[in-house]
């Protein structure tokens, strides 16, 4: 015989009532979080939900014997006599061979029944949707304004000592309710300090009750109005602003889950098995890591080995390829291959974490825009309430309460929630609407600076320029050799060098089956060329203008077509053996998809682009005259573009570099603001910007953006700021009671909220989310 088991409290069934034992009910459910036993299936769980009731199975047996009802419905019978009843077991007496029961058909929701032989406890639990907590924050904001809104409405009750007591009661309750949200509510990185918020509306109670116990009942009457405007202006504040950073925290939220994933460590190269099969949330920089097709990366890393496609970073649509040596931000997802890579960051130094969700090193509360607001709420506003409270003392005719009241109105008109954290808002828009593009700043103080940048300067070769030029034209010049020969010259120089020209060159001879030449002694001029000695024993140079003239060699008999084909924007390459040139090759590389619209980009952000290339003067301004770019750099060689990048921040100018790591060093070292593409989530040097694409449109767009989020914040500021102003110097002079303070900086908080949700409908409005 089976054991008894257990025994438990009995329970009533949810959908008739009647008791029975849980651990034998005949059917469980969670439903809103909660257990629910049920008689069956069939008629007491459809009663609960509502349901018409299905039809039980009619041939359900156990050991061939039909399953008998012991108990009969409560629904005809007295609920209080059911109560008392006996508890009886829903199922007949199990045999000894009895078999487990069969499983229920094929189109029932089992997804409301917990799995048999698995428990809540599991490694990985399934995801509920847990209702969020009630927030007592926004309980006593509302409790705090209906009550200071009371206490200025009592107003039209009269003057009478009973009514300014009750007055001040009410706003005596609104102030408490400030402070204990100040006590409840954890303090955001961006929130200014509670005590300069919180000093207002308790100086102006103070200030009530001493107005109250002398006998001029109309300023008692005034001082209680103050101090319920003052409390509920800045109840109204603390509910702007937490509604006009709901969006921005949603997302920064919505970020911190998607990055707060495990990973697993790789196997060393040769270990037997596959690793540890166990995702970790250890893992160290260095250490090896593996991540499976469908898995999110869990830190930024470079490629170890292999090829994978990934979609680059949290939310991009397009997946590109990433190879050995190429750099994966968390939060990227593996689409096709096993990724194999070496973590560089991890935690709240990942790339898209860094200036987002770290308290210490939050842009929103570390930009110099976001700082200054709060110093103007935790410091300023003192300076101003002085200075008010002076003004009213030198006008004459106020009494010390009527000073105190000024000072005070003057203080809560500056000293509010908005003015301190409206900029900080803007600040966390655009450093989302960056992270949506893959773009990673490296501080708040890089994403200042890339606000104000004024020049733009693009390392052209693999920029604007897709960096993969192809022969377009081969002369032979001299009459001496054929073009075939000029090409084997040329492709036997450059076979050895790793540039684009270089390769373009080498891939054309091998297309056109020329056997390239065997030189020796080849000497690589960086940016210029090479010089060797064919495989004849002659001299050869092969390379730009300035190369050939630095070795003496004559190039006036073919000076005419290279100037042709400059204009053309097609870059030279000259062919020269002993002191006589013999060929002129003309490589065509084409412009990269979007560098129109980079170019668009910071025209309409009024930064300058400035193009910068070795190649010479006219194939430069062909390649601007295509862009609409009259800025331009020719014939700077790589070694001389960190000095060109100083020569234009001499000239005054905030200076922004876009280029390859690796490749544009220089001029990225030298530059105020480094943007790099193709390097987040890479361990790279002082870099500003960082993406984790290789478009030329987020490079530009990272720019734009923080020029943009930075001249919103200011706006959005001086929206808040000003109203305050001109309502605190009235109540200062004496033009306007002091209530009208608090109640013109209301105003302004308001058309700054307003300001912040006007952005959003507008970006909302159009493509905001582009795909990689």
């Amino acid at each position: 015989m089976r054991a008894a088991g257990p025994v438990v409290d009995p329970v009533p069934c949810s959908g008739c009532g009647k008791l029975l034992d849980p651990l034998r009910a005949g059917h469980v459910a969670i439903f809103d979080l909660k257990f629910h036993f049920f008689c069956n299936r069939h008629a007491c769980r459809a009663s609960f939900l509502g349901e018409p009731p299905s039809a039980a199975p009619q041939d359900a047996r156990r050991d061939g014997a039909p399953i008998a009802v012991l108990a009969p419905r409560l629904a005809d019978a007295d609920p209080r006599a059911a109560l008392d009843a006996p508890i009886v077991a829903f199922h007949a007496p199990a045999t000894g061979d009895a078999l487990l029961p069969e499983l229920p058909p094929t189109g029932e929701d089992r997804a409301l029944v917990e799995p048999i032989a698995r428990t809540i406890l599991t490694e990985e639990p399934t995801r509920l949707d847990v209702p969020e907590p009630r927030d007592i924050g926004a309980l006593l904001l509302v409790i705090a304004t209906i009550a200071g809104t009371l206490a200025v409405a009592l107003a039209l009750a009269g003057e009478a000592t009973l009514v300014i007591g009750a007055r001040i009661v009410l706003a005596a309750v609104g102030a408490g309710m400030l402070v204990g949200r100040a006590a409840t509510t954890p303090r955001d990185a961006c929130d200014p300090h509670p005590a300069p918020i919180l000093a207002p509306p308790l100086i102006s109670l103070v200030l009530a009750i001493w107005a109250a116990l002398r006998p001029d009942r109309a300023l008692g009457a005034e001082a209680a109005s103050l101090a319920g405007i003052i409390v509920t202006a800045t109840a109204a504040h603390a509910w702007l602003l937490e509604s006009a950073r709901g969006a921005s925290a949603a997302e920064r939220m919505f970020v911190a889950m998607a990055l707060a994933v495990p990973g697993r460590r790789a196997p060393e190269e040769g270990a037997p098995g596959d690793g540890g099969k166990g995702k970790v949330f250890d893992i160290c920089p260095g250490e090896l890591v593996l991540v499976e097709t469908g898995e999110v990366v869990p830190v930024d890393l470079v490629v170890a080995s292999g090829e994978v496609e990934v979609l680059p970073w949290l939310g991009a649509t397009t997946p590109v390829r990433r190879r050995a040596g190429d750099a994966v931000v968390a939060g990227a997802k593996v689409v096709r291959g096993r990724l194999r890579g070496t973590c560089t960051f991890v935690g709240n130094d990942r790339s898209f974490a860094r200036v987002l969700l770290d308290p210490r090193r939050r842009a929103d509360a570390l930009a110099p825009i976001a700082q200054a607001s709060r110093a103007l709420a935790e410091r300023w506003a003192i300076a101003a309430a002085l200075i008010g409270g002076l003004s009213a003392f030198v006008a004459g005719g106020r009494g010390p309460i009527e000073i105190a009241m000024t000072a005070a109105a003057v203080h809560a008109a500056l000293a509010t929630a908005v003015i301190a954290g409206v900029a900080g808002v803007h600040v966390a828009r655009g450093i989302l609407l960056a992270q949506r593009r893959g773009i990673a700043y490296k501080s708040a103080d890089a994403w200042d600076r890339a606000g104000k940048v004024t020049v733009a300067v693009f390392c052209a070769r693999g920029t604007l320029l897709l960096g993969e030029p192809e022969l377009a034209e081969l002369e032979a010049t001299g009459g001496k050799l054929e073009p075939a020969d000029v090409l084997s010259l040329a492709a036997g120089a450059e076979r050895g060098e790793e540039h684009p020209i270089a390769t373009a060159i080498v891939r054309a001879a091998q297309t056109r089956g020329a056997r390239p030449d065997g030189v020796r002694n080849a000497h690589y001029v960086p940016g210029l060329g090479v010089t060797a000695v064919t495989s004849s024993g002659e001299d050869l140079c092969v390379g730009s203008r300035p190369l050939l003239l630095a070795q003496r060699i004559s190039i006036a008999a073919a000076e005419q077509r290279i100037a042709e084909l400059e204009a053309l924007g097609r870059t030279v390459v000259l062919v020269a053996v002993g002191t006589r040139l013999v060929g002129v090759l003309g490589l065509q590389d084409g412009l990269r998809p979007g560098a129109r619209a980079a170019v668009q980009h910071l025209l309409d952000a009024q930064i300058e682009p400035v193009i910068m290339s070795g190649d010479a003067r006219e194939t430069c301004e062909a390649i601007g005259r295509s862009l609409d770019v009259d800025h331009i750099r020719p014939e700077v060689l790589p070694a001389d573009r960190a000095a060109e990048v100083r020569r234009l921040i001499d000239a005054g100018t905030s200076v922004a570099v876009l280029g390859h790591p690796g490749v544009d060093d220089g001029a990225l070292g030298a530059a105020d603001v480094a943007v790099a593409l193709g390097a987040a989530g890479a361990s790279p040097g002082d870099l500003s910007v960082a993406l984790a694409s290789d478009d030329v449109r987020d490079a530009a767009l990272s720019l734009a953006l923080a020029h943009r989020s930075r001249i919103e914040a200011r706006v959005a500021l001086a929206i808040a700021v000003v109203p305050a102003l001109i309502g605190a110097i009235a109540v200062a002079f004496g033009v306007l009671p002091p209530a009208y303070a608090p109640l013109t900086s209301l105003l302004g908080g308001a058309m700054a909220v307003m300001h912040v949700r006007a952005l959003d409908r507008v970006r909302d409005a159009g493509p905001t989310r582009s795909h990689a």
